[in-house]
């Protein structure tokens, strides 16, 4: 989780399911070779909250991703953004509440029981 991948490539596969989605794409290296990267993201609720549809990507959509990669250096990894061709970018934003959600940052940890947090701005 420490280190971030950007990556470039082709989408082979945009798997929209549960508990986790997954983005497969086509990279091609700089010596010509070619590696299919497996991305996974969150469940289809937690990327709809983030914005994120079925129907965002589609196989042949050149695409760029950053990932955190596997330890092991297999070549997948858990995904934090997709920019698409149309220059639009998804952030995964695993963790983090859906925008205007209001109540705390996820780094000041949960409120102490009992404390009243203000609705979100209108």
């Amino acid at each position: 989780m420490t280190k971030s991948v950007s990556l470039e490539g082709t989408v082979e596969k945009w798997v929209w399911a549960n508990p986790h989605s997954w983005l497969y794409i086509r990279v091609v290296k700089a010596d010509g070779s070619q590696e299919v990267w497996g991305c996974e993201s969150g469940s289809t609720g937690m990327l709809a909250r983030a914005g994120w549809n079925a129907a965002d990507m589609k196989p042949g959509d050149k695409v760029t991703v950053s990932v955190a990669p596997e330890r092991t250096g297999n070549h997948i990894g858990l995904l934090n953004k997709v920019q698409l061709a149309d220059g639009r970018v998804l952030s995964a934003g695993a963790g983090l509440p859906p925008p205007g959600a209001g109540g705390p940052p996820p780094e000041a940890g949960a409120p102490p029981p009992g404390t009243a947090i203000p609705p979100p701005p209108r």
